[in-house]
């Protein structure tokens, strides 16, 4: 009787150390994986590169976006690190491609029609990691319905309800992650906030006009999240 509940222990104790070890390694994914992401993103944000992106240098990119990531991360990138590698391919792939002028006529209609926008950046390039992971992994930018702009970036239900239960709960704490394991693997969400550059497009009059409801963005509010994905194998 004792030996068999001392095994029960040690099983115990043994599937609680794994689950507690996937945890921390699915954050540490996870995080490299958003810092990555908002690296290359800050070099996007040049209204040079906005208009043309041709004008972009493919070799530059992607050395200040490892030099961005290093600041930010604290650490050096990190090759061998398959998933943070996978990004960083997908998102020299839209580069190379926007410089190519392969998205010409992509956004023809409405008030950015033909800009390479740091949103539409970031959306390719997740859709270009998900087929690199070979769908094991996603990353993508959202928001909650209100601010929404692109209808293929609305939440799902479980990050709908970390948003509205969460990120714009004013009691929580200003870029605090969210994350948990779910049914279908790890999961986490990085609130984001309306910055300086942001409000040409997100604030005033212009904000009304290009969100799903008529709300104007203001300076240091919510405005979105990065959402990233790891499934279980």
């Amino acid at each position: 009787m004792k030996k068999s509940l001392l095994i029960k222990c040690i099983v115990t104790i043994v599937l609680s150390v794994t689950s507690t070890f996937t945890f921390a390694s699915g954050r540490d994914v996870a995080t490299d994986l958003t810092t990555l992401l908002r690296s290359a993103r800050a070099i996007t944000v040049n209204s040079v590169t906005i208009n043309d992106p041709s004008a972009f240098n493919l070799s530059d990119f992607v050395t200040k976006t490892k030099s961005n990531y290093e600041k930010s991360a604290g650490k050096k990138f990190d090759e061998s690190n398959v998933l943070l590698t996978q990004l960083m391919d997908s998102m020299t792939y839209v580069i190379k491609n926007a410089k190519e002028g392969r998205y010409e006529g992509k956004w023809s209609t409405g008030a950015y029609a033909n800009k390479f926008l740091p949103a539409r950046f970031a959306r390719l390039s997740g859709l270009r990691f998900e087929e690199l992971t070979g769908g094991k992994a996603i990353i993508r930018l959202t928001t909650s319905a209100q601010l929404l702009v692109n209808t293929e970036n609305k939440a799902d239900s479980w990050e709908e309800d970390v948003i509205e239960q969460k990120f714009r709960n004013p009691s929580w704490p200003k870029n605090k992650i969210h994350d948990n394991y779910t049914n279908d693997g790890y999961r986490l969400m990085l609130p984001e906030y309306y910055k300086a550059g942001c409000m040409r497009c997100h604030g005033g009059g212009q904000g009304k006009a290009i969100h799903a409801e008529p709300v104007e963005g203001h300076l240091g509010e919510f405005g979105g999240a990065i959402s990233v994905l790891i499934y279980d194998d």
